[in-house]
């Protein structure tokens, strides 16, 4: 027993003594399951440097970081840096890139297509990822619209229990019609996903006081049953979490959504799902083409794919998509922006909340900002950064 405590006392010092090393302040004895996130990052970059690591591969390392997160992950590598330890820094972040790299090599379809300085223009950095210029990610914005789809005027979510820390609909006042694209755009935690999970029924059961009509008529939305009656999908912020079933198959996760379909009588029809699947999974170019592939050896973008598929075989008319392209590389991005459009000619509405405002500049026919809880301007596609970020403090009037 006394040399257990020893070794635990030696392994507790020298686990220590790695944490500080990798720029990290947390007590070596708690649990990592008690860790946020980031944390847990920088203590398997102390593991890494407990075996003497000269060369650290790091994939992805910021993709589910907050801000101050990642920040204070820059701030490590550049010190493993200043220490001679190698680094292979893998990201499709481009911002990213400038500010930790000394040297960009740009991978796509598996090869290696160019190499370039960090301090590049990311407009270059772009076309060597996607083979073309940073403007043409986006295809061109709806000439004309539709019907209209979904009506808000200061409407009002109030949740059945009020819990601390969660945002609700305050006034919120907005349209989508067939064809259209809309922007959701704010600061982190003004309330967008809390929008769409009321829209939807996701989270905290409550009421909708005010207008909400759904195709011209009044709605009582709340439910994921009354959200799929109305014929509303819901791609959220979290594939992992809440998109997808990581250990089931592209197959089986494409189909969750519609699995009435192809369970006639009870019994799953495989060839019914064998061509929803087939369909989708070429639709939406997801790769590598296999069904049977579970989704959690996919890639980020080929995953989100997967999330769109399941959702759009349930044939909505209004889409909503919360940061529709998080943790997805340029090329995914590309591809996803292309399908939307193309979705949207075909007379489906979409309405989208991201926190990258060039995706919401290119990408949609209007914008609107919420602020508080609340929609506070809405802007025609030719607004700018500069007018978006106002808005988004508050420092502008609703249109």
């Amino acid at each position: 027993t006394g040399y257990r405590t020893l070794a635990k006392a030696r392994m507790l010092r020298e686990a220590d003594d790695l944490l500080r090393r990798a720029g990290v302040s947390l007590d070596a004895s708690l649990p990592v399951s008690s860790l946020r996130l980031g944390e847990r990052q920088l203590v398997a970059i102390a593991k890494a440097l407990s075996q003497d690591a000269r060369i650290l591969i790091m994939d992805e390392p910021t993709a589910a970081l907050s801000a101050a997160e990642a920040e204070h992950l820059f701030g490590v590598v550049r010190e493993l840096r200043v220490r001679g330890v190698g680094i292979v820094y893998i990201s499709h972040r481009l911002e990213e890139v400038p500010r930790i790299g000394d040297r960009v090599t740009v991978m796509r379809d598996g090869a290696v297509v160019g190499e370039t300085r960090p301090d590049a223009p990311q407009a270059d950095l772009v076309r060597l990822l996607v083979g073309r210029d940073f403007a043409d990610l986006f295809p061109p914005h709806a000439q004309s619209v539709g019907r209209e789809i979904l009506r808000l005027e200061h409407a009002r979510y109030q949740p059945a229990v009020e819990r601390a820390g969660f945002q609700a609909a305050e006034d919120v006042s907005l349209t989508v019609h067939e064809g259209e694209i809309v922007g959701l755009s704010g600061l982190m935690g003004v309330g967008r996903t809390e929008l769409f999970n009321a829209l939807y029924g996701f989270g905290a059961s409550g009421r909708w006081h005010g207008t909400l009509l759904v195709g011209g008529q009044s709605a009582q939305l709340g439910s994921v049953r009354a959200a799929r009656a109305a014929r509303i999908a819901y791609v959220t912020d979290d594939r992992r979490g809440t998109g997808l079933v990581l250990q089931h198959t592209v197959a089986a996760n494409t189909v969750m959504s519609t699995i009435r379909r192809v369970t006639p009588f009870g019994l799953v029809s495989r060839a019914t799902q064998s061509r929803q699947v087939a369909r989708a999974m070429e639709r939406f170019d997801v790769r590598p083409r296999l069904p049977e592939a579970k989704v959690i050896n996919l890639s980020g973008g080929n995953q989100q794919k997967v999330v769109f598929a399941k959702e759009l075989l349930t044939e909505p008319r209004l889409l909503l998509l919360d940061e529709p392209t998080r943790g997805v590389d340029v090329g995914a991005k590309a591809e996803i922006y292309r399908q939307l459009r193309g979705l949207a000619d075909k007379g489906l509405g979409v309405l989208v909340a991201s926190s990258e405002l060039p995706e919401l500049l290119g990408l949609c026919d209007r914008i609107v900002v919420m602020h508080a809880g609340r929609t506070v301007a809405a802007f025609d596609a030719g607004v700018t950064e500069e007018e978006l970020l106002r808005a988004s403090i508050g420092e502008s009037e609703a249109a």
